[in-house]
C-alpha cells in the first residue's frame, strides 16, 4: 500500500468487522486512504492510512499463531488458536476465564482450543494434562494419532478427554474438558485460513511499522529527552498522550531494552490508544526482551496498547515485569521465558511459553499467565515519510572460524511470493529469483537494492576451498518502509573443505636374522583390518580385506607398499629366499597409518633353513 502524509492523526471508533466463521477467517476489511479536508495543498499529498483493528479476523481467540505453538506452564485466560502443532507440558489451563465467542459450524458450544494440525503426544511431557474450561469445545484439524472418548474405562459416560490412540480415558498427555463434547465433532479442520490470514496480519504490520511517530519520550523530570534517538540504559522513561487520537511511540530494540521503567502520564483508552512500533533489523531480527515496568497501566488500559513488531523472526521475553497491551509479531517465534504475565493478546507465527526441556527436574520453565485482554481499538495514523520505496538487501560471506570476509562465493535472490513460511525454488508455486547471480567480491558482500518485502539469500556456489552449507539459504531478511534507509544484512558462513588425508605406505625392510645382509626375494601379502576382531582373519564369513597383490623384496632387501588409506594393516609373509624359512608366525602387526603416521617402516628377518654352501655361514 502507498502511505501518504496527512497534518494529523486520528483515532476513530468505527464499527469492527463480524467475526468470521467457517471454512475461511481471511479479512474482508481493507486497509482504506482516505483524504481529509485539511486545505489542498496538504490533501493533495497527504492522506491518513486507515489500519482498523490490527487482530480483526482472530474470531476472537486471545491467541493466534501461524505455525506450532508450546503450552508449557501455567494458563491462557482466553481461548487459544494454533494453526499447526500443539505440544503441552505437565498442566495448563486454557479458557480460564471465558470460552471466547467463537462457534464453529453445527457446534453448541464455543471453541476454546482450535488446532489446526495435529496433537503431538511424543513431544509433550509424559504427565501433562491441558484443561480447556469454562465448557469450551476442542476443534483438532487433524486427528491422525488422536482419540475423542466420552467414556471412561467402565464405560460410563463422562466429560470428553483427546488421548493419543490407543490410551485409555485417563492417560497422559492428554487434553481434558469439563464439558462432554461429541467426540465426532472434535474432528473439524478447515475452521481457520492461518496462512491467508497472516498474510494479511503482515500486511498490517508492515503498515503499522510506517506509521509516524508523534510520541515524545520524556525523562524522569517530564523533560523531553534531548536527543529522542537516545535512550540511556536504566532509564525512567515517561509519555504523554493526546486524546482523540492514534499515539505512535517507535523505538529500537535496544532503546527498548534500556528503559527500565515506563510511566504513563496519561492512560490509553479506546480513542486514545497507543501503538509502540519496535524495528530489530540492529539484531537481525533477533530480539531477547527485558520487558520494563509499565506505571500507570494495568488490565484495564492492556485493550488499547499493541507492541508491533513487524521485521522480527525471533523473540524471546527473557525477564522483567508483567506486559501490558498486545504482542503483534506475525513473523515471529515468541519464546516466553519470564514468570511475569503477558495482558492482552498474542499474534506471532509460532509461540513456546515455557520450554518443556527447562525448569526444575526437567519440567517446563514458569513463563506466567496469559491474561485476556483483547486489542479493542482502531487504528489510523499518518505514514512516515521515507526518501524510497527500495532498500538494499545484502549477504556477508564470512568463514566459520574466524570471521574473514570470503570472495567468490554465489549467491541468488529470492523475493517470498507464494506466501509459504520458508524459501521455495522449486514446484508449482515456487517464489520469485531477483536478478541473476551475484559473486561477492574482496568485502564478501552481494547486495541488491529491491522494494519492500521478505528475501532469503541462496548460496549456490561455495568459495574455492569451503564447502557449501547445508541448508544453502540465509533469511529471511525482511526489508520494510521503517528500515528501507539502512537495510537488512545476514552474515552467510562457510567452512573451510577438510584436507584430504595424505596417501600412507609401509616400506618392509628385510635382513638374514644372523649377519643382517639385506635379502631379496621375500614376499609379502597387505591386508587391512576391516572386521574388528583383534589380529589378522584370512577366511571365514567375515574376513578382513586383502589390499592389492603380493610385493616381493628387491635387491636391496626393500619391498614398498604405498597409496595406502589411513587404518590398520597386517603384513602377511608367503615366500621366503631361496635358503631360508618362514617365521613361526608369518603375520606381523597391526601398523596403523593416521595423519601424524603415514610413513611405517617395518624391520623383518629370516633365518636359515639349511647350511650354505661351502661349509660357511
Amino acid at each position: 500500500m502507498k502511505k501518504l502524509l496527512n497534518s494529523g492523526l486520528t483515532a476513530r471508533r468505527f464499527q469492527a468487522p463480524a467475526a468470521l466463521t467457517g471454512v475461511g477467517v481471511a479479512c474482508t476489511c481493507t486497509l482504506a486512504v482516505t483524504l481529509l479536508a485539511v486545505g489542498p495543498a496538504l490533501a493533495a499529498g497527504r492522506a491518513p492510512v486507515d489500519i482498523g483493528n490490527p487482530v480483526a479476523g482472530s474470531n476472537g481467540f486471545g491467541v493466534v499463531t501461524e505455525g506450532d505453538a508450546t503450552l508449557g506452564s501455567t494458563e491462557a485466560e482466553g481461548p487459544v488458536a494454533v494453526g499447526g502443532n500443539l505440544t503441552y507440558g505437565a498442566g495448563y489451563n486454557v479458557a480460564l476465564n471465558t470460552a471466547g465467542t467463537f462457534t464453529a459450524p453445527g457446534g453448541a458450544r464455543p471453541t476454546a482450543l482450535l488446532v489446526g494440525g495435529a496433537v503431538d503426544y511424543p513431544g509433550s511431557t509424559p504427565s501433562g494434562v491441558l484443561k480447556v474450561l469454562q465448557s469450551g469445545y476442542v476443534k483438532i484439524g487433524d486427528m491422525t494419532g488422536s482419540t475423542a472418548l466420552d467414556r471412561d474405562g467402565n464405560g460410563a459416560s463422562v466429560n470428553t478427554h483427546v488421548v493419543a490412540t490407543g490410551a485409555g480415558y485417563d492417560s497422559t498427555p492428554r487434553i481434558e474438558l469439563n464439558t462432554q463434547q461429541p467426540t465426532a465433532s472434535v474432528a473439524q479442520s478447515g475452521l481457520m485460513d492461518f496462512a491467508s490470514l497472516f498474510s494479511t496480519y503482515r500486511d498490517r504490520s508492515d503498515t503499522m511499522a510506517g506509521c509516524a511517530a508523534n510520541v515524545t519520550l520524556l525523562d524522569g523530570n517530564g523533560d523531553a529527552l534531548p536527543d529522542q534517538d537516545v535512550v540511556p540504559p536504566g532509564s525512567n522513561i515517561k509519555i504523554a498522550l493526546t486524546s482523540g487520537r492514534a499515539n505512535v511511540l517507535r523505538l529500537t530494540g535496544e532503546q527498548l531494552n534500556n528503559i527500565d521503567v515506563l510511566t504513563f502520564l496519561d492512560p490509553p483508552t479506546a480513542d486514545t490508544p497507543l501503538l509502540i512500533s519496535v524495528d530489530t533489523t540492529g539484531t537481525n531480527g533477533s530480539f531477547t526482551w527485558h520487558t520494563p515496568t509499565m506505571a500507570g497501566v494495568s488490565g484495564t488500559q492492556a485493550p488499547y496498547i499493541l507492541w508491533n513488531f513487524a521485521d522480527a523472526t525471533d523473540i524471546t521475553i527473557a525477564d522483567g515485569d508483567s506486559l501490558e497491551g498486545t504482542i503483534y509479531a506475525p513473523r515471529a517465534k515468541l519464546t516466553d521465558l519470564d514468570p511475569s504475565n503477558i495482558e492482552g493478546d498474542i499474534i506471532t507465527r509460532e509461540l513456546v511459553v515455557g520450554p518443556l526441556s527447562g525448569g526444575s527436574g526437567g519440567g517446563p520453565v514458569n513463563a506466567g499467565e496469559i491474561h485476556y485482554f483483547p486489542f479493542d481499538a482502531q487504528l489510523q495514523c499518518d505514514a512516515t515519510p521515507t526518501p524510497s520505496a527500495t532498500g538494499s538487501v545484502r549477504v556477508v560471506k564470512k568463514d566459520a572460524q574466524s570471521g574473514a570476509v570470503l570472495p567468490g562465493a554465489q549467491f541468488t535472490l529470492w523475493k517470498e511470493t507464494n506466501g509459504t513460511t520458508g524459501l521455495q525454488t522449486t514446484g508449482t508455486d515456487p517464489d520469485t529469483q531477483v536478478g541473476d547471480t551475484c559473486t561477492t567480491g574482496a568485502d564478501g558482500v552481494c547486495s541488491r537494492e529491491v522494494e519492500t518485502g521478505t528475501y532469503y539469500w541462496q548460496e549456490t556456489k561455495a568459495p574455492a576451498g569451503y564447502d557449501l552449507p547445508d541448508p544453502a539459504v540465509f533469511g529471511p531478511l525482511v526489508l520494510t518502509t521503517a528500515n528501507a534507509s539502512q537495510g537488512v544484512t545476514v552474515s552467510a558462513n562457510d567452512t573451510k573443505t577438510p584436507a584430504p588425508p595424505v596417501p600412507g605406505r609401509i616400506v618392509i625392510h628385510k635382513t638374514d636374522a644372523k649377519n643382517g645382509r639385506r635379502l631379496p626375494g621375500a614376499v609379502f601379502q597387505v591386508w587391512e583390518e576391516t572386521n574388528g576382531v583383534r589380529s589378522l582373519q584370512t577366511r571365514g564369513q567375515n574376513p578382513d580385506t586383502k589390499i592389492g597383490s603380493a610385493c616381493a623384496t628387491d635387491t636391496r632387501g626393500i619391498c614398498v607398499i604405498d597409496g595406502l588409506e589411513y587404518g590398520q594393516y597386517y603384513l602377511q609373509e608367503t615366500a621366503v629366499p631361496e635358503g631360508y624359512v618362514l617365521p613361526r608366525n608369518p603375520v606381523s602387526g597391526p601398523y596403523t597409518l593416521d595423519g601424524g603416521s603415514h610413513d611405517v617402516t617395518v624391520e623383518l628377518s629370516n633365518t636359515r633353513g639349511e647350511p650354505p654352501k661351502g661349509g660357511k655361514g
